[in-house]
C-alpha cells in the first residue's frame, strides 16, 4: 500500500486538534510526501534561489556537492532565469540542497553548531522528548538561551520517518501508529542521524543560496462555426483586418508547420511552400542540452562542438542563462537539429483554431468546408513544452515564457505579441498561495513586459468524487488550474461552439472563484466539438478549455491588428475583452464576464 497523506501527514503538519496547515521549511509539503512514497527514487524538483543569490550560483553549488550514493544516476541539472531543475534522491536533497538554505544555516541548528551529528548525539533526549508531543513542536521558538528550535525536532522526526520508510520491506502494511510499530522515537532519531551523516551547519559559501524546494509539477494539455460565435468573421470583414504583422506563441505540444492550414499565401491568395509557423523551438530538449545528457548531446554534433563546450563552461562557472546561445540549440530546422513535425495533436489543433487557413478550393483541399481560424493570416511561434506522448513539466513551461520575454527584449519592437497556454497544472494548495506558483509568477512577469497571456481555465468542473459510500460524480467549484490562477492572465472557460445562450457553460469547464477568493474565469469561448487541423494533414473535433483559449487569443490579436497603439498594453486588452463580452446570464464564477465578442471589443475603441 503506498504511503498516503493520512500516513505521513501527521509528521508533516502535526496530529493534534490545532495542527498547522503550513510549515516552516523551504521544502514544500508535497515534496516530503513524494519522498515518503518513494524514498529510494529521484524526484524531479524546482529549486528557487534566495534573494541574495541567482539560479546560476545555486546550480554551481549543487554541481559541486558530494552526491550520494556512489555512482548515482544523473541529476539532470538545468536552470533558467528563475529556477533550477534537478532530479534528486532524498539523501541528495538533504546533503546537497538543504544546507544551502537560510533555514538550515540560521533557523534550524543552534548558532554554535558546526557538525550536525554532534547536536543529534548530545541532545538526543531533548529531541526524543519533543517527538513524543504529537508533533506540536513545529514553529515553537526556544524559550531558553540554549534551547532547540521546535522546528529542528520536527525536522529530525520527519527525516527519521522517511528514512524508516526506505528500509520497510516492499508490500508491508503501512502503520497508523506513531512511531511505526516496533520502533521508538529514539530509533527515529538514530535513523535521522545516519541519514544526515557528517553534514555541517554552514555549507560553502556560507551564505544562503536556496529559498524553496518545489516539485517540478507535471503539466497536461488542458471550427468554422465557432469562429462566427465570437464574431471574428464579422470583425474581419467589417474592418478589413490583417494580422500578418502580429505573431502569437503557442506554448504546447508542437505545431505541424508542414500542414497546409498554415501555408503562407501569395498575392493571388494561393498557398505557397512557406509556412506561417515562423520558428519552432523544442523546450523539451532544454534539460538534456543544459545537463549534457541523452540524445541532445548527439544532436549537437558531438561533445566537442564550440557551442556545447561554451554551454558546459557557463553552467559550471555559475553564469546566467544565455538565451542567445541556447536559441540555436533549441531551434528545430536550424543548424543543430532537423525539423520534425509533432506527433501529438494538441498543439496543432490549438494553433489551427487561432490561425488555420485551409480552403476547399486549395490544391490540397480541406474537407467540404473552408477551415479558417480566428486570425487566418497571423504568424505563429511554435514553442514545444510537451513531448510526443503529451507529457511535460513546469520547468519547460517556465523556460518557454522566459524565452519569449528575452526574444522581445532583444528586439526594438515586439517579436511575439501574445502567448497561448492551453495547458493545466494542479495548484498545490499546501505549497503555494493561489496565483503565486512559479508558472503564475512567470506569466505575471511576461505580462509586465508587455505581452498578452491567455490561458485555459482547466477541465476540472465535473469530476469523480470519492466518498465513504463509493465513487460518485459531481461538480466542483474553485477548480481553476494554473496558470489560469494568475491575476493578470486572461483565463478562459468553455461554452458551446455555436449556441452558448442555450447551453451556457460547458459541464467540464473549471469554475471559480480562485482559492484566495478572486473572480475567475475572465471569459468563456467555444470549447465543445471544435474542429481544427491535426498533424499529417488531418482534421479532428476536440473538446476542452484548451480549445476555448485560442479563440480569445485570436480576439486579442484582432484588436492589436486594428489598434496597433495597444501593442505592449496587455492589461488594456484584457479590460476591453472583458468589458465587451456577451453576458450569458450565468453565474459569474462560471461564465466570467461572458462569451468573448471580438466585433464589439474592436468597436468599443
Amino acid at each position: 500500500m503506498p504511503l498516503e497523506l493520512d500516513n505521513l501527514g501527521r509528521w508533516i503538519f502535526g496530529s493534534e486538534q490545532l495542527k498547522r496547515f503550513t510549515q516552516d521549511s523551504p521544502v514544500m509539503p508535497d515534496v516530503w510526501l513524494h519522498y515518503g512514497r518513494t524514498p529510494d527514487a529521484a524526484i524531479d524538483l524546482l529549486l528557487e534561489p534566495h534573494s541574495s543569490s541567482t539560479t546560476a550560483e545555486l546550480a554551481a553549488a549543487i554541481l559541486e556537492a558530494d552526491h550520494t550514493p556512489a555512482d548515482p544516476a544523473p541529476i539532470e541539472l538545468a536552470y533558467n532565469g528563475s529556477h533550477v531543475a534537478a532530479a534528486l534522491t532524498f539523501e541528495e536533497l538533504l546533503r546537497s540542497v538543504l544546507p544551502l538554505s537560510n533555514w538550515w544555516q540560521a533557523v534550524l541548528w543552534p548558532p554554535e553548531t558546526t557538525a550536525v551529528a554532534a547536536v543529534l548525539s548530545k541532545r538526543r533526549a531533548e529531541i526524543v522528548a519533543g517527538l513524543a508531543q504529537p508533533m506540536r513542536e513545529q514553529g515553537r521558538r526556544p524559550t531558553e538561551p540554549d534551547g532547540l528550535a521546535g522546528t529542528l525536532i520536527w525536522f529530525v522526526g520527519l527525516v527519521g520517518r522517511i528514512a524508516w520508510e526506505a528500509r520497510r520491506e516492499p508490500g508491508a502494511p503501512q502503520p497508523d501508529d506513531e512511531p511505526p510499530k516496533g520502533l521508538t522515537y529514539d530509533d527515529l532519531v538514530e535513523l535521522a542521524a545516519e541519514t544526515l551523516g557528517d553534514l555541517q551547519r554552514l555549507a560553502p559559501p556560507g551564505r544562503p543560496l536556496l529559498w524553496s524546494v518545489n516539485r517540478n509539477r507535471p503539466a497536461r494539455p488542458a471550427l468554422w462555426r465557432s469562429r462566427n460565435t465570437i464574431k471574428a468573421d464579422a470583425a474581419t470583414v467589417l474592418f478589413d483586418l490583417r494580422c500578418a504583422d502580429i505573431c502569437w506563441a503557442v506554448i504546447d505540444s508542437g505545431v505541424d508547420a508542414t500542414h497546409p492550414a498554415f501555408a503562407l499565401r501569395d498575392g493571388d491568395d494561393n498557398p505557397t511552400a512557406t509556412s506561417r509557423v515562423r520558428a519552432t523551438y523544442d523546450f523539451t530538449r532544454l534539460r538534456g542540452i543544459l545537463a549534457g545528457t541523452g540524445e541532445e548531446r548527439d544532436t549537437l554534433g558531438g561533445a566537442a562542438t564550440t557551442e556545447r563546450k561554451e554551454i558546459e563552461r557557463r553552467l559550471r562557472s555559475g553564469r546566467a542563462v544565455d538565451w542567445a546561445l541556447l536559441a540555436a540549440q533549441l531551434r528545430l530546422g536550424g543548424d543543430h537539429a532537423p525539423y520534425v513535425a509533432p506527433e501529438h495533436e494538441h498543439g496543432t489543433h490549438v494553433a489551427g483554431i487561432l490561425a488555420a487557413d485551409w480552403r476547399a478550393t486549395d490544391s490540397q483541399p480541406a474537407r467540404r468546408n473552408d477551415v479558417r481560424g480566428v486570425c487566418p493570416d497571423i504568424g505563429i511561434y511554435d514553442l514545444r513544452v510537451f513531448d510526443d506522448s503529451g507529457s511535460g513539466d513546469e520547468f519547460a513551461i517556465l523556460a518557454a515564457l522566459q524565452f519569449v520575454r528575452w526574444l522581445n527584449a532583444s528586439s526594438p519592437a515586439p517579436v511575439i505579441h501574445g502567448v497561448n497556454l492551453s495547458l493545466s497544472l494542479d495548484h498545490e494548495v499546501g505549497s503555494f498561495a493561489c496565483g503565486r506558483t512559479p508558472v503564475c509568477d512567470e506569466c505575471e512577469r511576461l505580462i509586465g513586459s508587455g505581452t498578452v497571456v491567455v490561458a485555459a481555465a482547466g477541465n476540472e468542473g465535473r469530476a469523480l468524487v470519492s466518498m465513504a459510500s463509493g465513487l460518485t460524480e459531481g461538480y466542483r467549484q474553485m477548480s481553476i488550474t494554473d496558470p489560469g490562477n494568475a491575476g493578470s492572465v486572461i483565463t478562459v472557460g468553455a461554452t458551446h461552439r455555436h449556441q452558448p445562450h442555450t447551453y451556457g457553460v460547458s459541464y467540464f469547464s473549471s469554475r471559480g472563484p480562485t482559492g484566495d477568493g478572486r473572480a475567475k474565469p475572465d471569459l468563456v469561448a467555444p470549447g465543445e466539438k471544435i474542429t481544427a487541423p491535426v498533424p499529417d494533414g488531418g482534421l479532428k473535433s476536440l473538446d476542452g478549455t484548451s480549445m476555448a483559449a485560442p479563440h480569445v487569443s485570436g480576439a486579442a490579436a484582432l484588436i492589436l491588428a486594428r489598434h496597433p497603439e495597444l501593442i505592449g498594453q496587455p492589461a488594456q486588452i484584457k479590460r476591453v475583452l472583458c468589458a465587451t463580452a456577451t453576458d450569458l446570464g450565468r453565474e459569474r464564477y462560471f461564465q466570467g464576464s461572458g462569451v468573448v465578442d471580438a466585433l464589439r471589443a474592436i468597436q468599443s475603441l
